[in-house]
């Protein structure tokens, strides 16, 4: 026979590993009445919306793909597809808004509260899930701050992205961008190195990979001396050129208060930030950016995406074994008249694999 629920409750809060003593259903199940959070599904396992304020956990969520982003919804607590009707996409550690930004159309906009943004390494790690969820459940409707405090996911004007700065400059070698160029081909381009001598820009080193069809071509650098004065450059031709029309792509302004990437908005160039994963040499393709600013862009929004921002939902590394802790960090995403809650409670699946992110949210209006 199980014990009771109340018995049982106890045991768990010492001992974790009841859930590999029964049935994985049952387990969760028995973990989620505990901790007072609600099962998403409802009479005969059906998906049914949350009630206003009704806590909710999802089950961890296979985001460990390094390229691919999943897509997350507050209304059914799972994964769907990217045509179906998300929220959040997800991979691995990062969390994004459904945004153009992100190849969606419903513009949610967000807000971190950072309410664990200056908690200490060892708080974090002190941290469980059952000692969190007073404090999350505590946030209601007259928390929910004003609206011009939420913003969405967007690509900003991000000039210098190119470089890493503090101290002298170096290349930001492992950002590269998605380039529309000014012939309506696509290719992907990178500041490889760039090299000064005392304060003045002596050389930077460009790289591309022009797209044919559907193909990435090789690798292609372009060694730009700009001699003190603004150099055009022309990535379908991998050549320095004097600027004309549309026989150029992105421009390079030397100054050291400048170091700024520009790009030949009259000829419809546009970028989109590429990803930490693929990388530059390993990117497929070019042309499935969703948007294409005119500017060298950035993806920027109310949720960090760095292991290194205490606003980030998780934090790094804190014991030594290279792992990720969840922060506890509380998030608001609006989505048109609603509003929703959230936090990102784990990183890993049941059986310990990376890259499974679990959610705990709520509809608080």
């Amino acid at each position: 026979m199980l014990p009771t629920l109340p018995a049982l409750c106890s045991v768990l809060n010492l001992r974790r590993a009841l859930r590999v003593a029964f049935a994985p259903v049952v387990g969760m199940a028995l973990l989620t009445a505990c901790e007072g959070e609600a099962d998403p599904t409802g009479p005969g396992g059906q998906i049914r919306e949350p009630a206003i304020n009704e806590v909710i956990t999802s089950a961890p969520l296979n985001a460990s793909s390094n390229d691919t982003l999943v897509y997350f919804s507050f209304n059914t607590g799972t994964l769907v597809s990217r045509t179906a009707d998300w929220d959040l996409a997800l991979r691995r550690y990062e969390v994004r808004l459904n945004s153009p930004a992100n190849g969606g159309t419903k513009n949610v906009l967000g807000y971190a509260l950072a309410n664990n943004q200056n908690a200490t390494n060892a708080e974090v790690l002190a941290f469980t899930r059952a000692g969190t969820l007073a404090a999350f459940d505590a946030l209601r409707d007259a928390q929910i701050p004003a609206d011009s405090q939420f913003v969405t996911d967007r690509l900003a004007n991000s000039p210098q992205a190119h470089i890493v700065l503090g101290g002298i400059p170096v290349a930001n070698a492992a950002q590269f961008w998605k380039v529309r160029l000014s012939n309506g081909q696509f290719a992907v381009m990178r500041n490889a190195r760039i090299k000064f001598t005392g304060f003045v820009t002596d050389t930077i080193y460009i790289e591309s990979r022009l797209q044919t069809g559907s193909t990435l071509g090789p690798v292609q650098t372009v060694a730009v001396a700009p001699g003190g004065t603004t150099r055009a450059i022309s990535l379908t031709t991998n050549a320095v050129v004097t600027p004309n029309g549309c026989n150029w792509d992105v421009q390079f302004n030397p100054d050291q208060r400048q170091l700024a990437i520009t790009v030949n908005t009259a000829c419809n160039v546009g970028t989109f930030p590429g990803t930490a994963s693929p990388t530059f040499a390993a990117a497929t393709s070019a042309s499935d950016a969703p948007q294409y600013a005119a500017y060298l862009s950035q993806l920027v929004g109310p949720i960090p995406n760095s292991i290194l921002d205490t606003k980030a939902p998780f934090r790094y590394d804190l014991t030594g074994q290279q792992r990720l802790h969840p922060a506890f960090n509380t998030y608001f995403a609006k989505i048109d008249t609603r509003v929703w809650k959230f936090q990102v409670i784990d990183y890993y699946s049941n059986t310990g694999v990376a890259g499974y992110p679990t959610i705990r949210y709520s509809r608080i209006r």
